[in-house]
């Protein structure tokens, strides 16, 4: 059963801590700290969209705040983190997932038809054949 949650996670004040050239990479450590002690889970998990819009300027400079919606799972203790408002590039991905996911489904149905068909067939073959009397 997962619970979701919307957050705006504050990244300026961390992240300016530390030297240049090392923001992005504590703007992630401070949105997973967030993440953690605000869901009470163990392991958080970033998504590619996430991390892409925390590097997207560089390593110099990550965004001020973040506005993410975190679903968490309280059997496994773990987050997963997505942005509210995902870029057009991830719902375009999303799209063909779900169309090779029909694709695939098409192709073992009529897999499974054909097998069948041929069960049918081996089945029927034997009552068909001429006898010897």
């Amino acid at each position: 059963m997962a619970e979701e949650r919307v957050y705006n996670i504050p990244l300026r004040r961390e992240a300016l801590k530390a030297s240049k050239w090392r923001r992005a990479k504590k703007a992630v450590t401070v949105l997973k700290a967030f993440i953690k002690s605000h869901a009470k889970v163990k392991t958080v998990k970033l998504s590619k969209w996430v991390n892409q819009a925390i590097w997207s300027r560089g390593s110099k400079y990550p965004p001020a705040k973040l506005s993410v919606k975190v679903s968490i799972d309280k059997t496994k203790s773990s987050a997963e983190v997505d942005l509210l408002e995902l870029p057009k590039e991830a719902l375009k991905e999303k799209k063909k997932k779900e169309e090779e996911g029909k694709k695939e489904a098409k192709k073992l149905e009529k897999a499974e038809e054909k097998s069948e068909e041929k069960e049918k067939e081996k089945v029927e073959a034997p009552s068909n054949a001429p006898t010897a009397e």
